[in-house]
Formats: C-alpha cells, sequence, structure tokens
C-alpha cells in the first residue's frame, strides 16, 4: 500500500490532546494498514522516530434519516494510537499554549481600559 494512503487523518479530541502531552498521538488509518505500514508513513510523513503502534477498529453507527424509516451507517474504521521516542513530539499536531492566550488577553484589557 501506497504511504500517501495510509493515514487519512488526525484525530483531535480531548482524549487526544491529553494523550499528546504524554507522546502518543492518534490517526485514522486505512482499513487494511498494518502496524508496521502505520509506523513507517508517520516518521517518513513527520520526521520522527516511532516507538510503538497500537490499532483499534470502531464499529459504523446506525443513524435514523429524518422524517422516513429508513437508517444509514455512518463513521467506522481504524484508528491508531502511535507512541514517539522520548523527547519527540508532531509540532503540526501539538495543543497551542494556554501561557500565550492568556497573556495576550492581558494585553487587550489593559489596551480597552486605556
Amino acid at each position: 500500500m501506497s504511504q500517501s494512503y495510509v493515514l487519512k487523518k488526525a484525530i483531535l479530541s480531548e482524549k487526544a490532546y491529553a494523550l499528546m502531552k504524554r507522546g502518543i498521538y492518534t490517526f485514522l488509518v486505512d482499513a487494511r494498514a498494518h502496524k508496521k505500514e502505520i509506523a513507517k508513513a508517520v516518521g517518513l510523513q513527520f520526521g520522527v522516530s516511532v516507538a510503538k503502534v497500537r490499532i483499534s477498529k470502531f464499529a459504523p453507527k446506525t443513524k435514523r434519516i429524518m422524517k422516513s424509516r429508513k437508517t444509514t451507517l455512518t463513521g467506522g474504521g481504524k484508528k491508531a494510537l502511535v507512541t514517539l521516542t522520548s523527547g519527540q513530539s508532531i509540532a503540526l499536531l501539538a495543543p497551542k499554549s494556554e501561557k500565550g492566550k492568556k497573556k495576550i488577553k492581558k494585553e487587550e484589557n489593559k489596551n480597552k481600559e486605556k
């Protein structure tokens, strides 16, 4: 499988951000991809070395279409939890720092008061 088709997108949720602080990044991957392909794709795309890859599949959910009896399936797929070696991080996926935001807000409030 081509490296460009292995990683679909990064999963950015509250749980994913909590894991990012520990060096674990979550990606939605192709259903046919296996651990070695995922590790290689992350290493090539982000320039980091991967220590461990964990994979989990999740089932699609059924949703009812409004004003009809029909149902459809949404979601479903495979996600990978990629652990990087210690001291490495992916800058594109790093959460924004809270300290910088607070300083900017304080400066804006001071300017408004004047």
